[in-house]
Order: structure tokens, then C-alpha cells, then sequence
């Protein structure tokens, strides 16, 4: 649904508009009218409108004036100069905005409706996905850079990424590394960046580390870095294609990737301190790893930065055992089941367990590990009490010896996680449903106040599309519906009271004139409220 804000000093002519459009477009818009353009402002502030149909000549605050604040606030929206008035300067200033339509009065309601009619057909058709797509696809060229930058960022501290889908995303983002061939991680630390001498900025920074490249890069190597975070760089390398093709063995190959790459580091490290008083401070894996084994390798170079405290220099070569892989990739790997916990991630968790299912385990690893963030979760969101009526919780707390079935283990960790999102997803719905009746009493209690989505969403601080779906979930009807539909059943109940008058019922409910409550009523019963309250009487 579209929502409208009709905006005439003159009262009449915005009540009549209002009508003629709730009459004309009742599924299509939700309808909002201000007598002011100040009123309009506040409305504008309060959420995003899709057409604001406005009189141009306004005290205070203009029509044209008003037109500015909607370019700032609501670029996209589609504005409706409405006004008696034909001097060339206020057509001139009002039709050579985008988004912009002008029309004067006297050219009667039919085509105000055919002009509104079009406006959301257009607004229809810019929401179209493959529109958007094409728009975007135009701009890639541009922001190439920064999401390359942001696929490799994923690859250092998530394996989702399948073979077939990183070669696919690799072609697509022009990324000129091969993602079925092994590949070298080296991580920088920028030491001093925080240092009153450092003057570069980050587009400094980039446009040395460019030069750099030029200087003392490599043609048999494809070398590919990023910026991680303010401090942290890491590169991806691998030889060159063409040289490949050379007779020369692996180890021998990747013994002079590693020579080159530390000259190039070792050339890095004197050009950044000379040229922005930066020290680099390169930790070099001995070895290459698959594709999939890099976010391992990542969080075992960051655990030895960390392990080789103070500030350094220069180029060190790491070298990792099984052991140290093995109990990385075991606390990377459980430490991200608990976000998946702690934000609901029912499917995510999905996947990656049957992922981790699928490796080969160490006992005592595992069940340290997974005790430890189950743990961690049941007391930072209080869950003890509630999950202990429904799973043993002592078993995650038993000696890691007394272990000897790892895949009933294994099944019990999977069973506690399931009934944790079963609670999260029961505890979302109850909440939802709460808000919801919260919603409906408030409209029941309110009936000739303001029910816009924008003020019932106000009430209880939800986004107004958000309730809006939410409100059709629950109740199967959407919010305008429910509204006519509680205003006509008290209507009804109304009218069974002799002594009120039509005009006062109209008032009580909230219609802008008894003509309009009379409409209303007609439509939704097939009766005027004379001709209910006679049958009624009979």
C-alpha cells in the first residue's frame, strides 16, 4: 500500500480530495491530509510518503517551500502541485523538478485520479526487482573494489562459500586469483597509526600500497590485499598462470613465492615508514592452504600477532601444526554456533553442523568446546531454569573423560540447539502477538482519533511496514480493514441509540463530514445509517 499526504490550507478542498481518493483508490493508498504546510513537515518527519499532492500558495510555509524538505527528506517521492493559480513563475518553478507533476484545479477530478492513477503505476514500476538490478548492475563497475574487498573479508572468517560459488563470484568480481588452485595468506599490522606523525589517511594508504605494487610487484605472481579493519591488511597470493607452465616442482615453486613476496613486504615495510612514519609489522604463512582452509590459517595468524606481544617490524614466518590448526578451526568453528544462538540463526546453525558433522573430531576437543558455548549462552540469556524442564543440562558439565559416544553427544548438542530456537521462535511470537492485541485495543479505544499506520506503529515502535505484515499474519486482515470494520460494527451499535444524531456519530468515529460517514456506511452495510436505524427500530 501507497501512502498519500494531501496538503490545502483550505479545509474543504482537502477534506473533499481525501474522499474523492479513498473512494476512487481504498486498497491502493493509505491516505493522510494536512491543513498546512507546517502540519505537511511534521507528517514528512514522522515516515517516508509515496506521492504528497500539494496547494502551491500556503502562508508560512509554501508549497514550494514544503517541496524542498521533501527532496531532503524523501528524495523518491512523487510530488502534485494543486493549485488555482496559472502564473508562468510558479509553473515554471514547480514543473522543471523530477518527480514532479503539475495541475490546476479547475481541471476537474477526473484527471486528479488519472494523474494519481499513473503516479503509482510508475512508483510500481520502480519497485520492480529487475529494474533495480539494472541500475545496479550499472554502477558495479564503480564499486568493484569494495566488493571484491568485502568477498575476500568474508572468506577470512567464513567457509560457506562452496567451490562452484566462489569461482562464479571470482569471474564476476574480475577477483585475479584461481579459486580451485592453493593460495598464500600474509597479514600487516600497521604499528602506530594512531601516532600524532601519521598524516595519511586511508585513500593515502591505499594509493601507496598501489604504487608499492607497481614498484616492486611481480609478474609470475598474482598478488591481491585488502584492508580488514583501520589497522590490519592481508594479501592472497599465488603464482602466475603462465608460470606454472614451467617445469619446476611445487615445493620449489612455492620456495620462490615465498622469497618474492618477502622482498616485496621487506620493500612495503621501508616505503611506508619513510613515506607516512608507519611500521608494518608482516606475518607470512610457511605454507599455502586450500581455499578452504583459510579462515584456519587467518585466526592462527591473528592468535600469533597477538602471541608476539609489543611493537614490531619486518617479515616473520609462521609456521602451524595439526595440533594448532586442528584446535583453531575447533574454537572458530563453535564460537560462531553461538552467534548463530544468540541471533536466531536457526538455519545458518543448520548448515554449518552438518558441515562440521562431516570432519573428523577429537572427543575431548569437541565436547570442551561445544559445552563451553552452549554454556555461555543458556547464562548470558538466563535460559537454565526454562531449558531444564525440557533437556538435561547436566551432561554439559560432566568431565570431557567420561565422553565415550561422541555421536550420541553430538546428536544431544544438536537436540539443545533445536529446542533453543524453538523457545527463541515461541518467545518472538508471543511478543508479536502481544504488540498485535496491544495495537487492536488501542484502535478499538481510539476509533475517532488518528489510526494512520504511521501513529499506530508510533504506539507501539515498530516500522510501519514491519506491522503491517505483521498485523495480516496474525489477524489475516489488513489494518485499514480491521479499522472500517471495528468503525462500522460501532457504528452500528451506535445508531441502536435513538437519542445520538448522525452528525454526532460521524464525529465520534472520526469521519470528516456525516456525507462521508454516510458513504462509508452505505458501502460496507448496503444501508444509509437512517435507513439501519429505521429497520432496526422496526
Amino acid at each position: 500500500m501507497l501512502r498519500l499526504l494531501i496538503v490545502d490550507d483550505e479545509p474543504d478542498i482537502a477534506d473533499g480530495l481525501y474522499t474523492l481518493l479513498q473512494e476512487r483508490f481504498p486498497i491502493e493508498f493509505e491516505l493522510y491530509k494536512a491543513y498546512s504546510g507546517k502540519s505537511a513537515l511534521e507528517w514528512l518527519r514522522r515516515g517516508r510518503f509515496d506521492i504528497v499532492m500539494t496547494d502551491i500558495r500556503m502562508p508560512v510555509l509554501s508549497g514550494l517551500e514544503l517541496h524542498k524538505h521533501i527532496r531532503r527528506l524523501w528524495p523518491r517521492c512523487k510530488v502534485v502541485f494543486l493549485t488555482g493559480h496559472s502564473e508562468f513563475d510558479y509553473v515554471y518553478e514547480a514543473i522543471h523538478y523530477d518527480n514532479t507533476s503539475y495541475l490546476l484545479k479547475t481541471e476537474g477530478h477526473e484527471k486528479i485520479l488519472d494523474t494519481i492513477g499513473k503516479l503509482a503505476e510508475n512508483i510500481a514500476g520502480e519497485q520492480q526487482i529487475e529494474g533495480l538490478m539494472g541500475k545496479a548492475m550499472q554502477q558495479m563497475e564503480q564499486t568493484l573494489p569494495l566488493l571484491q574487498n568485502e568477498l575476500l573479508s568474508e572468506l577470512l572468517y567464513d567457509e560457506s562459500f562452496d567451490r562452484r560459488s566462489r569461482c562464479n563470484q571470482f569471474e564476476e568480481l574480475g577477483i585475479p586469483l584461481d579459486p580451485k588452485r592453493p593460495v598464500l595468506l600474509m597479514m600487516a599490522k600497521l604499528i602506530g597509526l594512531d601516532s600524532g606523525s601519521r598524516q595519511a589517511g586511508k585513500a593515502q594508504l591505499h594509493a601507496g600500497m598501489k604504487v608499492i605494487e607497481e614498484q616492486y610487484g611481480y609478474s609470475h605472481l598474482y598478488m591481491k590485499y585488502i584492508f580488514v579493519d583501520k589497522e590490519t591488511m592481508a594479501w592472497f597470493i599465488q603464482p602466475a598462470s603462465s608460470h606454472l607452465s614451467e617445469p619446476i616442482e611445487q615445493s620449489a615453486l612455492w620456495s620462490d613465492t615465498r622469497l618474492a613476496v618477502r622482498e616485496y613486504a621487506e620493500n612495503a615495510e621501508a616505503a611506508f615508514q619513510q613515506s607516512f612514519h608507519i611500521s608494518l609489522f608482516f606475518l607470512l604463512d610457511r605454507s599455502p592452504c586450500e581455499w578452504d582452509d583459510i579462515a584456519d590459517r587467518w585466526a592462527m595468524l591473528e592468535h600469533e600477532y597477538h602471541r608476539q606481544s609489543g611493537d614490531r617490524n619486518g617479515v616473520v614466518q609462521v609456521e602451524f601444526g595439526e595440533t594448532e590448526l586442528y584446535l583453531a578451526k575447533m574454537l572458530r568453528k563453535t564460537d560462531l554456533f553461538g552467534e548463530y544462538l544468540a541471533n536466531g540463526q536457526a538455519e545458518a546453525f543448520d548448515s554449518a553442523w552438518d558441515r562440521f558433522k562431516a570432519e573428523p573430531m577429537r572427543m575431548e576437543s569437541v565436547y570442551s568446546a561445544l559445552s563451553l558455548v552452549f554454556l555461555r549462552h543458556i547464562h548470558r540469556f538466563n535460559l537454565q531454569e526454562r531449558l531444564s524442564v525440557r533437556i538435561d543440562l547436566s551432561v554439559l558439565m560432566q568431565p570431557a573423560a567420561d565422553q565415550v559416544n561422541l555421536s550420541s553427544y553430538m546428536d544431544y548438542y544438536y537436540r539443545l540447539a533445536m529446542t533453543i530456537f524453538e523457545m527463541q521462535q515461541q518467545d518472538q511470537a508471543e511478543r508479536r502477538d502481544r504488540t498485535i492485541d496491544l495495537v487492536k485495543s488501542y484502535i478499538h479505544d481510539h476509533l475517532g482519533e488518528d489510526l494512520s499506520l504511521v501513529r499506530l506503529s508510533e504506539i507501539v515502535q515498530w516500522n510501519p511496514s514491519y506491522l503491517s505484515r505483521a498485523f495480516k499474519k496474525v489477524t489475516g486482515t489488513n489494518v485499514l480493514t480491521y479499522i472500517h470494520e471495528a468503525k462500522l460494527k460501532e457504528a452500528m451499535r451506535m445508531l441502536l441509540q435513538p437519542d445520538l444524531k448522525i452528525h454526532e456519530i460521524s464525529a465520534a468515529l472520526g469521519f470528516i463530514s456525516p456525507p462521508h460517514f454516510t458513504r462509508f456506511f452505505k458501502k460496507a452495510s448496503g444501508y444509509t445509517p437512517q435507513d439501519y436505524r429505521s429497520l432496526e427500530e422496526r
